[in-house]
């Protein structure tokens, strides 16, 4: 059992939290409802992957979320949000890492640098200007360990997604070179786009993480960004 799981057990943690996950060490307090989508709410028409990312967004926005990131730290929030779109999904491991790599997407649009036409400008949420503020404000921002004082909010999308990509083919040599195109890609066509060792540094440890839940789909994302092992 891990250690950390037992010092949060002999906080009491819930009897319903727990029945969640058997390898969850979340206390109750991460566990609260952010509600259904509106009757109103334009997602209510999405495909199911993207209304379970607004519904993921909604909770990441919620201020007890961010307050339990300040008051914990960025490793439980992390944790804590893969945890979510678990289930939302209900259980759907890749669908879940998809709907992960959506809401924790750090940029309203993306600038694509298209040859005779300039920069077009693709939106990435269909959020408002303020309720994107909050969501990016909420994020976690410690992600990778090589710099414990940069802002790596935009690590997370880097994470999931290559997660997601590494446990839907299952292949790491096709996954990597994926990586690497996307990385390349991202240089030519993107406005702003450059070659990041931290990015790079990401994709991998998202790779490691997807590969890690085809062999124990208990293992959480700390297992893998922070080296926690079972």
């Amino acid at each position: 059992m891990r250690l950390r799981f037992c010092i949060l057990f002999l906080l009491s943690v819930p009897a319903a939290a727990q029945a969640q996950s058997d390898t969850l060490w979340l206390a109750e307090p991460w566990y609260f409802d952010a509600g259904p989508a509106a009757l109103t709410d334009a997602a209510r028409s999405l495909p199911p992957v993207f209304r379970e990312g607004v519904l993921l967004k909604r909770y990441i926005r919620d201020d007890r979320f961010y307050q339990l990131r300040k008051s914990f730290d960025d490793t439980l929030a992390v944790d804590a949000i893969y945890d979510r779109a678990l289930h939302l999904t209900e259980g759907d491991i890749g669908m879940a890492l998809l709907v992960a790599a959506i809401a924790v997407m750090d940029h309203r649009q993306l600038g694509l640098k298209i040859p005779l036409l300039g920069t077009v400008y693709l939106p990435l949420t269909m959020e408002s200007d303020s309720l994107f503020k909050v969501r990016r404000t909420n994020l976690p921002k410690r992600i990778l360990t090589d710099g414990p004082k940069a802002v790596d909010k935009d690590k997370l999308q880097h994470f999931f997604g290559s997660a997601f990509l590494a446990y839907a083919v299952n292949s790491p040599v096709f996954a990597e070179h994926v990586g690497d195109w996307v990385e390349e890609w991202e240089q030519r066509f993107v406005l702003g786009g450059k070659k990041d060792r931290r990015d790079q540094a990401a994709n991998a440890l998202g790779r490691a993480f997807g590969f890690g839940l085809q062999k124990d789909p208990e293992i959480l994302p700390s297992d893998i960004l922070w080296g926690i092992q079972p």
